[in-house]
């Protein structure tokens, strides 16, 4: 008996129990479910060896299944039970081969309650090859490229074979090691494979939980809970892209318009000479016809080397203060190891609302305190009309803040894709 295209069932020729046939013409090995004979399907299925029975591997998928991927119908025909260990730890997880006639055989994998699609690489340039030594050596974890998307380093396993169970395009043998390297992209996952006789390349992708339970005919909870996958897609805000836009383009508005209001100088209403410190106190009078805007006193000195603290009050039309502030101005410079130095200022300002239009009076006296000799000078000017960049500066910042949170976001789920990497910079 040899396989053919037509043929639909056989017997295995251990045990007799009927066995279905559905990988074509290029099956190698047929598993058998009951007895776990290994048959030679190229040699009229002659027993090659056993692995006796065995518990099947947690799965919702089963042999005779089919899957229906990017307008592509592929039947499940094996399945194996894979372990890796490392140190006191195990992972387990079943790879089920799948076939379509016109595509060939590829694999579908269930762990930790997700599914993935694992097909060959056929054009990937064995030049960049990528061994576990070379990762050792390496200060930074190593890249590759592929079809255009870079893949980053993610980790390095050994996966054996514990279990087996119906036809591969190869001679799967229980206890069969593969190492295999693995690097994460954008979207799928590139894994450079070694087993004892050849190198493979594997690209594998997660699939849709949902859309794979309806479509092979199983409930969702069968998968089990979900694990967080570094293959798991981001997972946008609602227009994302418009709104870190908006924001940025906010930010910079507003902080163009705040700069722009800061260095307003206003309409000056009043500028008065300059005046001894010895003058004081003294009353001037301006008058105010845009009560919808800011104003604001701004004092000017040549003190040197001394400090005042000046008192001004601004009385409205009907005679009661407006405002009421004191501003403390210092200045004090010199050389010391050959150098200049100066701290302190010569200015000192304020803002305020005028309640109404019409004349206001502004009343300016030294307050207590300071050494500022009275031959110092002092002049005072009123501008009206000042826009408020306060205002502008906290929506900037606002918005900045907003873009950076939406910005880090996917900063963020890119670095725990990488969470559980086993690269360490140490």
């Amino acid at each position: 008996m040899t396989a053919t295209h037509g043929l639909s069932s056989i017997n295995c020729t251990s045990c007799g129990a009927g066995l279905s046939v559905l990988g074509g013409g290029r099956v190698q090995t047929h598993v058998c479910g009951y007895c776990g004979a290994v048959l030679d399907t190229q040699d009229n299925y002659k027993v090659l060896d056993s692995i006796g029975k065995r518990d099947h591997p947690k799965s919702p998928i089963t042999i005779g299944m089919t899957l229906t991927y990017e307008g592509v119908e592929f039947t499940v025909i094996g399945t194996l039970g894979m372990v890796e260990k490392y140190g006191a730890k195990t992972w387990r997880w079943v790879e089920h081969q799948i076939f379509s006639p016109t595509h060939g055989y590829l694999w579908l994998n269930v762990e930790n309650g997700h599914v993935t699609f694992t097909r060959k690489v056929r054009d990937f340039n064995m030049g960049h090859w990528l061994s576990p030594a070379s990762v050792e050596q390496s200060e930074t974890p190593p890249r590759r490229s592929y079809e255009g998307e870079t893949y980053k380093y993610y980790e390095t396993s050994v996966a054996e074979i514990e279990f087996m169970e119906g036809e591969f395009n190869w001679v799967p043998k229980l206890g069969e090691k593969t190492q295999t390297v693995s690097l994460l992209g954008p979207d799928a996952m590139l894994g450079l494979s070694r087993s004892a006789t050849e190198r493979e390349v594997e690209l594998t992708r997660l699939l849709d939980r949902d859309a794979v339970a309806r479509d092979m005919g199983f409930s969702l909870g069968a998968l089990g809970p979900a694990e967080r996958h570094p293959l798991q897609p981001y997972t946008p805000m609602a227009e994302e892209g418009l709104l870190r836009r908006v924001l940025s383009l906010t930010a910079i508005a507003a902080l163009v318009l705040g700069l722009v209001f800061l260095l307003m100088p206003g309409r000056t209403v009043l500028e008065t000479p300059q005046m001894m410190l010895s003058e004081l106190p003294e009353s001037y009078s301006f008058e105010v016809t845009n009560p919808s805007q800011l104003s604001r006193v701004r004092l000017e000195s040549n003190l040197q080397n001394a400090w005042g603290v000046f008192a001004v009050e601004v009385l409205g039309p009907d005679g009661n203060p407006v405002v009421a502030a004191e501003r403390a101005i210092s200045y004090y410079s010199g050389r010391s190891g050959g150098e200049s130095w100066s701290e302190g200022s010569r200015n000192g300002s304020f803002r305020f609302r005028p309640e109404t239009t019409g004349p206001h009076t502004l009343r300016l006296e030294r307050a207590e305190g300071g050494n500022a000799a009275d031959s110092f000078t002092l002049q005072v000017r009123v501008s009206e009309g000042k826009p408020a960049a306060f205002w502008m500066f906290v929506l900037a910042v606002l918005a900045g803040l907003g873009w950076l949170y939406v910005a880090a976001r996917r900063a963020m789920f890119n670095s725990r894709r990488f969470s559980g990497s086993d690269w360490h910079d140490d």
